[in-house]
């Protein structure tokens, strides 16, 4: 399952990876008080061997080992980076991975997230507070999840699609999005709603082989279109 999100940032600079790292690090911080295989990440290498050389943090904090490496890497071109991790596991249905891409204002920055244990999959509210943590790191446009592949059917190439659910930083209701199968205030309760998430299925995790799933996550996308509640990326 991926998780991909688009966002500005001013204050962000290209080569602050103290900082990408710092945000990265609310996410991978909450995976990992969700399931255990989440809560180690390590630079992404071109080997197995050189990829578990670098931890990406160390005691909470962005190691310095790989704060080295990626001001080296990027030193020769400042204008646009990233950061890779991967959480060191080659299980199969065990592995993770993201990536967040931070460049000059011109275009948004992205952060995209790859899930596939079960054990986080198989419970929307995990799925949630982890989609949550991506909205208190990186304040985006918007956070989709959903299965690569449901890019060949959503309805809209030029915006985002809602696959499993979408968060929107906005108040989003049922009378708004009737087929909506949940709407999940962001924040929580007790404190002023600035966004929602919208999911499409509840009765077990998306699935492209689910006919029923894909239909209704489509039906959603119209709808939030005929509303002008899902961004184009040009607008981004």
């Amino acid at each position: 399952m991926d998780f991909s999100l688009q966002f500005r940032d001013a204050t962000l600079v290209a080569t602050d990876f103290e900082q990408i790292l710092s945000r990265i690090h609310v996410v991978t911080s909450v995976m990992g008080a969700i399931e255990p295989n989440l809560a180690t990440w390590f630079a992404q290498g071109e080997t197995v061997d050189d990829a578990l050389l670098y931890p990406a943090f160390e005691d909470g904090q962005p190691s310095t080992a790989l704060l080295a490496v990626l001001k080296h890497k990027f030193s020769s071109d400042p204008s646009r980076s990233y950061v890779a991790l991967w959480n060191g596991n080659q299980n199969k249905g065990e592995g993770a991975s993201l990536a967040c891409h931070v460049g000059k204002n011109v275009s948004p920055n992205s952060f995209d997230a790859k899930i596939s244990d079960d054990s986080v999959l198989e419970n929307a509210a995990s799925v949630q507070e982890i989609v949550k943590a991506t909205v208190t790191a990186f304040n985006p446009a918007y956070v989709s999840v959903a299965p690569r592949s449901y890019v060949t059917k959503q309805v809209f190439d030029d915006k985002p699609g809602v696959g499993w659910m979408i968060y929107l930083p906005r108040v989003i209701t049922q009378q708004q999005v009737p087929e909506a199968r949940d709407l999940i205030p962001v924040p929580g309760a007790g404190r002023l709603q600035t966004g929602t998430i919208v999911v499409s299925t509840t009765d077990a995790p998306f699935s492209m082989q689910n006919p029923e799933h894909v239909e209704t996550a489509n039906r959603i996308e119209i709808r939030l279109v005929e509303q002008d509640l899902l961004p184009a990326f040009k607008d981004l």
